[in-house]
């Protein structure tokens, strides 16, 4: 009924202001010619008869001096009221013009009453309407759907049975059968997405089981290694500082934590020549020490003219044709051991044995290893102590050693590039070099884009490997343009290219871009690209006395933060403003 009054309403206003168009225009010359001669009389006439048409309330008449003059004027509308205006012109002079009032409320109550009829045809229609589809859905449909709806009701989306609706509901060719067999078949999918899920959960608890035991795995060996590595490394300290004449006293000092590390009861170091045996160090410190006779002991002599490989030795398993060497072992009471011959490399003079008294040994590679180093060290000792000359090359190869270890100390692990602390020293001195020559240097910060997402989607290990290709690809561009890179921490590297202008340097932070895209690597979490890529964040300056390091590296690292701003996958590289710059939340 609002609609069918709006229509009424809207009709009125347009038929009454049509009819206002038509009476105004053959009154205008009227108007025209009373203003003119100035016949209030007849201008009173024209604006009652304009005023006295259907739903008009009044009309307005203003002269071109501004004089007023109402059809009504005790009748007078609000300055607000709808109107008309109508200009009153001859063709050359502008005489005034006409407002013409409308009466809204008539038109209302007009439509209102032309519409109450139509409204009431309108609701009886649409009521014998509704009784009739009531009926019609009750006879057709009301049943059945009753019966589809208790079937779906009995859905239970976390324990996903079988679903089995009624054929009488399936095999019907009309909408209910339709939607029947479209539910049994969403939730055909639905289970199958549910079973499919659940097999996924279980595999990814499995990986993520086999991958906990190899970190731990992982971890417990490196944690080995680390302690082997700092005995031999606190041995060689030990015998470099040392007197000759505490040698033993030495090795000893160690061969506890040897022990440990090997899980075995002693160790010995014995010196021999042709048949003559001598214990230089046993641990525990007063162990027996008994009397060792190799005269009849061939097979162990066999053994030390072509050794190639630790000798593991288990009374179980031990061969017929070394009786002699099996009644020594049950004699002394040992079960098992694992030896290794100190030698020059033409003969050997001396044995480090390591040996269980109750149980076999449980031998590994890294155990193997460390014997093998351990023996080598006592090797080179007992050449040391021989040869003075060779005393030169054991320091020689010590130096080497703790160079080695300090060069593994400021390689990163995973992507073998500088890490932090070598890559600040070089900065360090390039930054000084600079500044006596007066040139140029250039630092870049780098991140790979989206990382964390991709260690979420794709795991740590995955993301592991792409670290190495990342760092692999940019060194290439590092070695190409005589760079330093280094990892900086996490997905974060950093960059120093000396003596290059700003147009260059902008050029090798694009290549650094683009390796890294022609990597091609997918990373489903990267919403901008699909690939890994990486923001460079760089500052080019020629630096004085006064510029710092951690200057430029903060600087460097805002530009970086405007890069992943601006929508990662690019770089930002400008020269340095020497004025302080504000400090800025940085994005990891």
């Amino acid at each position: 009924m609002s609609v069918q009054v709006g229509i009424n309403y809207s009709h009125t206003v347009d038929w009454t202001k049509s009819s206002l168009e038509k009476r105004v225009g053959s009154t205008i010359s009227v108007l025209n010619y009373a203003i003119s001669k100035q016949d209030n009389e007849l201008l009173n006439q024209q604006l009652i008869s304009l005023a006295s048409m259907p739903y008009v309330k009044n009309a307005l008449l203003v002269s071109n001096t501004g004089t007023q003059r109402w059809a009504y004027p005790e009748d007078a509308p609000l300055a607000e009221a709808y109107f008309s205006r109508y200009s009153i012109s001859d063709g050359t002079r502008n005489a005034g013009f006409i407002e013409v009032y409308l009466d809204l409320n008539a038109i209302e109550s007009s439509a209102i009453t032309s519409a109450s009829s139509v409204a009431m045809v309108y609701l009886l229609e649409a009521f014998v309407i509704a009784l009739l589809l009531l009926f019609i859905v009750q006879r057709t449909f009301t049943s059945r759907m009753k019966t589809l709806a208790e079937h779906v009701d009995k859905i239970d989306l976390t324990k996903v049975g079988k679903l089995v609706l009624p054929d009488a509901l399936i095999k019907c060719e009309d909408e209910i059968g339709q939607v029947s067999n479209s539910v049994q078949a969403l939730y055909q999918r639905v289970r199958a997405d549910f079973i499919e899920k659940k097999l996924e959960e279980r595999t990814l608890r499995q990986h993520k089981t086999l991958l906990a035991e190899e970190v731990n795995a992982r971890t417990l060996e490196l944690d080995w290694q680390n302690k082997a590595n700092k005995l031999l490394a606190d041995l060689s300290l030990r015998l470099l500082k040392g007197h000759k004449t505490d040698v033993e006293n030495d090795v000893r000092a160690s061969m506890s934590r040897m022990a440990s590390l090997l899980e075995t009861d002693h160790i010995f170091w014995l010196a021999f020549d042709y048949n003559n045996v001598q214990y230089r160090a046993s641990y525990p410190e007063f162990s027996d020490e008994p009397d060792i006779d190799f005269t009849d002991m061939y097979k162990l002599k066999r053994w030390l003219m072509d050794v190639r490989d630790t000798a593991i030795i288990d009374t179980n398993n031990m061969s017929d044709h070394a009786v002699t060497e099996r009644q020594f072992l049950e004699r002394v009471g040992i079960h098992s051991l694992a030896m290794f011959p100190l030698t020059d490399g033409r003969k050997s003079f001396g044995l480090l044995v390591a040996t269980n008294n109750h149980c076999s040994l449980r031998w590994n590679e890294n155990k193997d290893l460390l014997l093998k180093r351990f023996a080598t060290m006592l090797s080179e000792l007992t050449i040391r102590e021989r040869d003075h000359v060779a005393m030169t090359e054991l320091q020689e190869e010590l130096i080497l050693a703790n160079e080695r270890l300090r060069v593994e100390a400021e390689t990163d692990e995973l992507t073998r590039l500088l890490n932090r602390r070598p890559f600040r020293r070089i900065m360090n001195t390039a930054l000084y070099d600079a500044v006596d020559e007066k040139a140029s240097i250039t630092i870049m910060m780098i991140d790979i884009d989206h990382f964390k997402a991709y260690n979420d989607i794709y795991g740590h290990l995955q993301g592991d490997r792409v670290l190495t290709y990342v760092a692999r690809a940019m060194n290439q561009v590092a070695t190409a343009s005589n760079a330093t890179i280094a990892r900086f921490g996490g997905e974060e590297f950093a960059f120093l290219l000396r003596d290059a202008d700003l147009e260059q340097s902008k050029k090798v932070a694009w290549q650094l871009c683009q390796s890294v895209r022609d990597l091609s690597i997918s990373h489903q979490g990267s919403k901008n690209s699909g690939i890994i890529t990486v923001s460079i964040g760089g500052v080019i300056c020629t630096p004085d006395g006064e510029t710092q390091p951690n200057q430029l590296l903060e600087t460097a690292d805002q530009r970086l933060y405007k890069a992943k701003r601006a929508g990662r996958n690019r770089a930002e590289v400008k020269e340095l403003d020497l004025a302080p710059l504000p400090s800025e939340a940085f994005e990891s």
